[in-house]
């Protein structure tokens, strides 16, 4: 796997990471309050769960795109998570997200863009 695939996997599956977590989270914590009952009813969520795996994989590819790639060009492709998670958040939580917030999205695609462009 080359250093840029596993860069790209690694920002795909962080901002997976954080839907996820956001729906192992969301509906429990409407119906029971944060409370000790709350948290250990986490550790058998199976959405907390693909959260975690996806989160050390993320880690493990991003470590692997590190040891090859400069840190100034692959920390600013990080952003392009929010993008990822804006889409999935619209999509997988039925998130509304404003006019606003989508330019905001398109700037840092641009950015993005200017980055990867080297």
């Amino acid at each position: 796997m080359t250093a840029t695939l596993a860069l790209w996997i690694s920002i795909f599956l962080n901002g997976l990471a954080q839907v996820l977590l956001k729906k192992g989270v969301g509906h429990t914590q409407a119906r029971t309050g944060v409370s000790a009952k709350w948290w250990l009813s986490l550790l058998t969520n199976g959405w907390i769960w693909a959260w975690g795996l996806s989160f050390v994989v993320a880690t493990a590819l991003w470590i692997l795109a590190l040891s090859k790639l400069d840190i100034s060009y692959a920390f600013p492709l990080l952003s392009t998570s929010f993008i990822l998670v804006a889409i999935l958040s619209r999509l997988l939580l039925g998130e509304y997200i404003s006019r606003t917030r989508w330019i905001a999205i398109f700037v840092i695609c641009l950015g993005v863009i200017l980055i990867a462009a080297k």
